[in-house]
């Protein structure tokens, strides 16, 4: 029996390095990803951490230095990155022994109705019992489930933080887009003043020839209905410049009328520089796949975490305490008690619950993969819809321009001609109508190859290294 110890401790020892870590250990998946962009990419050294920096507007700039300071949305990702990181800081404790201390008094009474072997002398009854020490329990991770659970929050928490990065590059896209269309509205507004400006004198002419009797009424009416028409346009616009300024009010974390002095107009921001980034890059670039990666690893873990459960715990227990009737007697040699051992536990039977938890983690596993496949080509997808659109939108500029310049001199050819009486009235209505929808065209076009540009740089996940280094 004085050997069963050593027996112990030696089949202990055997368990413990005999063990290995369960679950499979995780490596990031390959894809056979393109090797080259199917729309022209540019070849540019622009930063992609501040890409706006390309427009060159200073009011831009201070527009996302104020998002990135006050916009509610990214400090909810912080707050929830914050949350991951308390709880990787929880699960990393319980590779530590766990020791709590411990103070009672019991005011004891034991029955009197007990024999006695004899010479056994009667306790004071009842009597107080104080105790005070410490218990310690210590799980030792013999196949890996406190540290696959170590690997499962880490990998929560470089999620959280890649979805904070996420968040900044969405937003940061947004504001500048709401930007670029607050610029575009001002300009539509300033082309449809301009055009009403037109409509105006030419209803003065008109009413003139009607007056001397050059034209019929018919021309009066029509010129007031081109110009009442223009002028509807008007309070729709004005409506929406409103809408853009409290969307971008809302985005820099203020209260609406806090940006008014984005109200006096500007010309709407150009640029044509392209980031420079391949397709292998992407996958280190967009922070959505990043984060999709980092929960992919996560999951795995969590099959380690469920197969360690199949197997022998082991885990150290003790105690220390001082225990005594008499407080005069607690602190004291002969008031020690204390306890310290090895505790092993095994499942026997689960009802197949154990195995059921391994078979849904492994699906679990699956499932994320899926998603981060998906997500990869999600992204590539939206990379190329980018840069199409931006090479698109520029020939659509270019059109819209010739078109617009080709309406003017029609416009100042036929109000000639038609003010020397040789052309009617409908062809003067007919052009200044055509001038007024090319040059409103053409305003949306510059907005739009603006913007084309913006889901460029959102599309390759440009954006946030300056702020998360």
């Amino acid at each position: 029996m004085r050997r069963l110890p050593n027996f112990f401790i030696a089949g202990l020892a055997v368990l413990i390095f005999g063990c290995t870590v369960a679950g499979p250990d995780y490596h990031p998946p390959d894809m056979d990803i393109p090797l080259a962009w199917m729309n022209e990419a540019g070849a540019s050294d622009a930063s992609l951490a501040e890409w706006w920096l390309v427009f060159d507007d200073v009011r831009l700039n201070q527009l996302l230095h104020d998002l990135r300071a006050n916009n509610r949305n990214l400090a909810a990702a912080v707050a929830n990155m914050e949350r991951y990181a308390a709880q990787y800081g929880m699960v990393r404790a319980e590779a530590y022994p766990l020791v709590a201390a411990q103070s009672t008094a019991t005011y004891d009474r034991q029955t009197e109705h007990v024999r006695r072997p004899a010479g056994v002398p009667v306790p004071d009854n009842p009597t107080w019992i104080y105790q005070a020490g410490f218990s310690m329990t210590w799980e030792i991770d013999l196949w890996g489930r406190v540290s696959r659970s170590k690997e499962a929050a880490r990998g929560r928490l470089d999620a959280a933080a890649e979805d904070v990065r996420h968040t900044l590059v969405l937003l940061q896209a947004q504001a500048a887009a709401e930007y670029i269309q607050l610029r575009t509205l001002q300009a539509r507004l300033a082309t449809a003043h301009k055009n009403i400006d037109l409509q105006r004198e030419t209803l003065v002419v008109v009413r003139g020839r009607f007056a001397a009797g050059l034209t019929g009424e018919a021309d009066v009416f029509q010129a007031e209905m081109n110009l009442a028409a223009t002028e509807a346009q008007v309070p729709a616009l004005r409506a929406q410049v409103e809408e853009t300024l409290n969307a971008l009010c809302v985005l820099a974390g203020t209260w609406p009328g806090a940006l008014d002095a984005l109200r006096e107009p500007d010309t709407v921001p150009s640029a044509q520089t392209l980031p420079g980034v391949l397709p292998a890059e992407l996958m280190r670039r967009r922070p959505d796949i990043r984060s999709a990666e980092r929960q992919l690893a996560a999951q795995t873990a969590r099959i380690g975490v469920a197969q360690a459960e199949l197997y022998p715990k082991l885990a150290l227990n003790g105690t220390f305490a001082f225990a005594a009737t008499d407080t005069d007697l607690l602190i004291s040699t002969a008031a020690q008690a204390f306890d310290l051992g090895p505790v092993i536990s095994l499942p026997i039977f689960t009802g197949s619950k154990l195995r059921q938890s391994i078979r849904a983690e492994e699906a679990a596993t699956r499932a994320v993969l899926a998603q981060y496949e998906q997500t990869i080509l999600v992204a590539f997808g939206e990379c190329e819809d980018a840069l199409s659109r931006f090479m698109q939108s520029g020939e659509q500029l270019t059109a819209l321009q010739e078109a617009a310049t080709a309406a003017e001199r029609t416009v100042a050819v036929v109000n000639e001609l038609y003010r020397s009486g040789l052309t009617d009235f409908q062809r003067v209505l007919d052009a200044q109508r055509q001038l007024a929808q090319y040059q409103d065209a053409l305003a949306q076009a510059q907005g739009a190859r603006a913007a084309s540009l913006v889901a460029v740089y959102k599309a390759f996940g440009g954006g946030w290294e300056a702020e998360m280094r």
